[in-house]
């Protein structure tokens, strides 16, 4: 039985494929920078209702709690790349 009040967390494979999908489709990075341009027009519902309807159209069936927890995973992975890429220019110099 499926509780309603349960959350559904996010698999290893929902989170590879959002990035993925970020990273190297160019329609879905060119329509998110179109919406980007609109973002000043439009509430925080209707953009974040824009954004999640962009993910599902490129096949990633995601909820607003989801999207929030795969775009922070998202900044702290950047975070450890930048910081471990930091640590490999200090050795080198």
């Amino acid at each position: 039985m499926k509780w309603p009040w349960k959350k559904r967390t996010l698999s290893f494979d929902e989170a590879a494929k959002f990035n993925w999908k970020l990273d190297t489709n160019v329609e879905l990075r060119q329509k998110l920078d179109e919406l980007a341009k609109q973002y000043k027009n439009l509430s925080e519902k209707e953009y974040r209702r824009k954004l999640l309807l962009l993910f599902r159209e490129n096949g990633l069936v995601i909820d607003s709690n989801q999207l929030d927890m795969l775009l922070l995973l998202r900044h702290k992975t950047d975070q450890m790349l930048l910081s471990r890429e930091a640590d490999n220019d200090e050795e080198t110099t």
